[in-house]
């Protein structure tokens, strides 16, 4: 990435737009402590990332930090339920309270009574529910959510950022999603677009030539 500034306000919901290999994905993994930058700084919630430990940084991000990814990372082999519980294990919260909470987030996100379907028994847009349920998990402040949409179809595309952006504004979460469908743009309260490694705000030209609305 390429001198890039950003600040995200507390319960801001930000869309960065741009073609694949722009470096969205980096900036969200920068973002989200996932990657180190090599240079210049990065501040989660007043912390300074850089100067963390290990150790420091995986409390930072169980604690602070929802992840959703394209490829949804569910294990293939656990329930819905036992998806979104197994972000909670490392709490040493009790297993009736993991649970209750468990079925607090699937049935927000619609999946009331798919709870005990294997991944493979669920489409692609119940999976991408269960990966934004078991990001809510531990209910940190800010969701990041790489190509949330990415290989749903519009409808689904749709019904997911719906339930995104019910976290945002009735759950008060911080949110960035970088993708490059278009469609998804007027979710946000600022819509920022990459380029080769550079952010910027776009021009309405630059949206029109590049993304449909679908």
């Amino acid at each position: 990435m390429d001198e890039v500034d950003l600040k995200v306000q507390e319960g801001e919901f930000i869309i960065v737009l741009g073609p694949s290999g722009s470096g969205k994905s980096t900036l969200l993994n920068i973002l989200g402590a996932l990657d180190r930058p090599t240079s210049g700084t990065v501040f989660i919630d007043g912390l300074e990332v850089s100067r963390l430990s290990e150790a420091e940084l995986i409390t930072l991000r169980r604690e602070k930090v929802g992840f959703v990814f394209q490829q949804y990372n569910l294990i293939p082999t656990l329930s819905a339920i036992e998806n979104v519980e197994i972000a909670l294990a490392p709490k040493g919260m009790p297993k009736e309270k993991r649970l209750e909470r468990c079925r607090e987030l699937l049935n927000l996100v619609g999946l009331g009574k798919r709870m005990e379907h294997l991944p493979s028994e669920l489409s692609g847009g119940e999976q991408q529910r269960v990966a934004i349920a078991r990001a809510m998990a531990n209910d940190p402040k800010i969701l990041l959510l790489d190509e949330p949409t990415g290989v749903l179809d519009t409808k689904t595309g749709r019904e997911v950022m719906e339930i995104v952006l019910q976290a945002n504004k009735e759950r008060g979460k911080t949110v960035v999603v970088v993708t490059h469908a278009g469609y998804v743009k007027n979710y946000a309260d600022r819509l920022l677009y990459m380029r080769d490694g550079k952010l910027y705000e776009p021009k309405p030209s630059e949206l029109q030539e590049e993304f449909e609305e679908g």
